[in-house]
């Protein structure tokens, strides 16, 4: 990409402050830089898990340019996301707003028809005079169904055979083919190792397309045979690593940090990837990193679950991998070991590709001015309750990985242990530019963590997701509380829950012995759930206990 180019799509488009926005605020702390003229790099991960990362703990996955990015930053060790699933949680970090304000809380939600119109948006408070903002991979679920939220974006690369989002302004481009010819992300079950799943994935897709010309709607139900059986498949990919999609996004927003580098433009720019969602696929030399019989399963196992309701553990039902629709593919113990393997592989593959992006910050000088933000949309459970991949209110399911770097901070290399949220991000961001914040984020700026991680912070974590209605939880440091309730209405004193969960996570951290309806726990009970049903009310009243 030329420079000239990227100069010039940097003015197109200018974001007015209209008048409801509060006003500007010192954000001066003194153990950071200044921080206004400093670029963004924000990398957003699917379904990574905290516990699958070396700075979080993991002994065993290989995560060198997470854990580098750890000792440059500050790692906070309880985030939290707003909901377990893709969509509802990437529509509330865009926004700033909670799930109940987004009114997105299913994947099959379009972000445009349900968030009101005039809700903040992160491309348009972000796209300043002085900014060339861009977008690589993933960020909002589907552009399809939410175009508005790509306004202010100057650039949006994708890698997916997607039109251009409505209303979009910008520059529209697909990522280039990688060196093995790779440039058609669904078509890459095709080059998996195991020719005989391919075979019949090549069956499905083909009797889809055929479907699809004949008229039919693209519908879940159409896709369903086909994407079941590719999220059952694990292993090697039967792809190099610069030809996988994660690989091709992270060379070209390289190639991009290059010219911007030269340009000597500010920048906000997203790079979203992929690998740690099923499939779990990786290119081989990852996969052979990580043999099946050294993999250790879960000691939370479903049977050793106390009281725990059926809903929290999805009725025993799995919506990616051991989905059930294909009986060859059931949880065997050494099933499960390769898929805890190919989710290491993955982990790895992911944090290669993060490390290209890390090293041409690095190649070019931007690591001195550049800030990094890293996290994860949601957990990934690996067994935990017999339940894999997301849909939990468990904490493998809604804790994520959260680092911040800024060049020159203090406190580079600490951890902290104060209750952030993803709804926090966009504030954050606000924070470190000097922009004025929307006076109805629901989130809070955490910068003042960045320069004080053990300061007094926010006591609770809320989160949610459509289980028998909907299930909502609230996280303390100490305990999680959730109900399930037949609808999405938010809860009331006079609200009847069908389920109830207590757990203390300093003596039970995987969440197996419920204490719901306990005498002895009587008192923490109604604190927990005075803190679920006050909501937002609640959420932004500091610690300073």
């Amino acid at each position: 990409m030329a420079v000239e180019m990227i100069m010039r799509w940097a003015g197109v488009l200018t974001w007015v402050v209209p008048a409801f926005f509060a006003p500007a605020l010192s954000i001066a702390e003194p153990n950071l830089p200044p921080t206004r003229d400093m670029n963004l790099l924000m990398i957003t991960v699917e379904d990574w898990a905290a516990n699958a990362i070396g700075a979080y703990g993991n002994p065993v996955v290989q995560t060198p340019s997470v854990n580098s990015l750890a000792k440059r930053g500050v790692i906070f060790d309880r985030a939290y996301c707003q909901a377990t699933v893709c969509n509802p949680s990437r529509a509330s970090f865009v926004t700033g707003m909670r799930p109940d304000y987004t009114q997105v809380f299913r994947n099959s939600d379009s972000m445009d028809a349900l968030v009101p119109a005039d809700a903040p948006s992160m491309a348009r408070i972000l796209d300043q005079d002085d900014v060339f903002t861009a977008q690589f991979g993933k960020l909002v679920h589907k552009w399809d169904d939410a175009g508005r939220f790509a306004k202010g974006f100057d650039l949006i690369e994708y890698t997916h055979d997607y039109d251009q989002p409505p209303g979009f302004e910008g520059t529209l481009r697909r990522s280039p083919a990688g060196p093995a010819g790779i440039d058609d992300v669904e078509m890459e079950c095709l080059e998996i190792a195991d020719k005989n799943a391919a075979t019949r994935l090549k069956r499905l897709w083909d009797e889809r397309e055929e479907r699809l010309a004949a008229g039919a709607e693209n519908s879940w139900t159409l896709r369903k045979p086909f994407q079941q059986l590719f999220a059952e498949q694990v292993g090697d990919s039967g792809i190099d690593e610069a030809s996988m999609e994660d690989g091709r996004l992270v060379r070209s927003a390289a190639k991009l940090l290059g010219d911007l580098a030269a340009s000597k433009q500010k920048f906000f720019l997203n790079v979203g990837l992929y690998s740690t969602h099923t499939p779990l696929l990786a290119p081989k030399k990852y996969v052979e990193a990580y043999s099946p019989s050294q993999m250790l399963l879960t000691a939370a196992t479903r049977n050793r679950d106390h009281l725990v309701p059926d809903v929290a553990r999805r009725g025993g039902k799995n919506y990616d991998i051991f989905n059930g629709l294909y009986p060859e593919y059931g949880p065997t113990d050494q099933r499960q070991r390769e898929a805890v393997a190919a989710y290491y592989a993955c982990s790895n593959y992911v944090d290669a590709s993060i490390g290209v992006l890390l090293d041409k910050l690095a190649e070019t000088g931007l690591d001195q001015n550049t800030i990094v933000v890293f996290f994860a949309d949601h957990g990934f459970q690996l067994g935990e309750h017999g339940c894999w991949s997301k849909f939990t209110l468990f904490e493998q399911s809604t804790r994520v990985p959260m680092i911040v770097a800024v060049p020159g901070m203090r406190h580079a290399g600490d951890r902290c242990g104060q209750i952030v949220e993803l709804v926090d991000v966009l504030p954050t961001l606000c924070d470190l530019w000097g922009i004025p914040k929307d006076d109805r984020f629901e989130g809070d700026s955490f910068m003042p963590l960045l320069a004080s991680p053990n300061r007094p912070w926010k006591k609770a974590a809320y989160s949610c997701i459509t289980l028998g209605g909907l299930g909502r939880s609230v996280r303390t440091k100490d305990y999680r509380y959730a109900e399930y309730h037949r609808d999405t209405a938010p809860p009331t004193n006079a609200s009847d829950p069908h389920a109830v969960e207590l757990y203390d996570m300093r003596s039970d951290p995987w969440e197996q012995n419920n204490l719901a309806g306990r005498p002895a726990y009587e008192s923490v009970q109604q604190q927990m759930r005075d803190l679920l049903i006050s909501g937002t009310k609640s959420i932004n009243v500091l610690d300073t206990d």
